[in-house]
């Protein structure tokens, strides 16, 4: 196994694996405690969307996946109303839109199955170094923003009511926070695709939300649970030969259970 991860595309789906793995399910924390599960289904099918385009005309895919994610979150707080952003109104809208519109590209532009496919479960052994920079740029900001502005996010986490009270920047930080899920939710697509991205952004979380006692145990047992299941289902995927993203997903549903099973002693 070692012979294969001193092979450099492996290597840099690694590290990039271990930046998404400690970082992204920090964003995976913003999503269930603001209750943003909506934007998370609305952007799994814009990413669809965005796929099909990059290989309709050959676009790099990862441009097209956060040129998407940015654009569709853009038009989703502006038809939610801006202030109160009641979510699942206009995500059923993009949703249908986005597939719909994929559907036409892929049709239109005479799209191979098997390269749709792929859009589907994603694949870190393309990643380029650019892309890595990417996921490292991501991960450093995802720390950053969760570590310095903890306090506003506490507030903002324990009631949204309050947060608006006590907080001028509360509709500035959700902002903030949605942009960063839309980011993370892009990143994804590259490891896990469309269908298993809540492997990495959401299993850890519910996860961590078994053992944690506080919001800051939250977010760091969150980012253990996501280093433990990025290392091992990418070292299992190279001993068994099986899909990275197929064995991270797994990886995180025997934690979860695990959890389950250790609680209930």
């Amino acid at each position: 196994m070692l012979e294969l991860l001193l092979l450099p595309p492996i290597m840099k789906g690694f590290v990039a694996l271990l930046f998404a793995g400690v970082s992204f399910p920090l964003a995976g924390v913003m999503v269930t405690r603001l209750d943003m599960l909506p934007l998370r289904y609305m952007l799994m099918h814009s990413l669809l969307l965005g796929g099909a385009i990059a290989l309709a005309f050959n676009f790099p895919p990862l441009v097209c996946y956060i040129l998407l994610s940015l654009l569709t979150v853009l038009v989703m707080v502006y038809l939610s109303g801006g202030k109160n952003m009641h979510l699942g109104l206009s995500s059923a809208v993009l949703m249908v839109f986005s597939m719909a519109l994929a559907s036409v590209i892929v049709q239109v532009f005479d799209v191979p199955a098997k390269d749709t496919l792929e859009l589907i479960w994603g694949s870190p052994y393309t990643i380029t170094r650019v892309e890595l920079g990417c996921f490292a740029l991501l991960a450093a900001i995802l720390v950053f923003y969760v570590c310095y502005f903890s306090r506003e996010i506490s507030i903002l986490f324990f009631d949204r009511d309050v947060a608006f009270t006590m907080l001028k920047s509360a509709n500035r930080h959700r902002y903030v926070m949605v942009i960063l899920v839309a980011l993370v939710v892009a990143l994804s697509m590259r490891f896990v695709g469309a269908l298993l991205l809540d492997a990495l952004l959401i299993l850890p979380v519910i996860t961590a939300g078994r053992f944690a006692r506080s919001l800051k145990g939250l977010f760091f047992l969150s980012s253990l649970f996501g280093f433990i299941v990025s290392i091992v289902g990418y070292l299992v995927s190279l001993a068994l030969d099986l899909p990275p993203g197929a064995t991270v997903a797994l990886s995180s549903s025997i934690v979860y259970l695990v959890s389950l099973l250790s609680r209930k002693k």
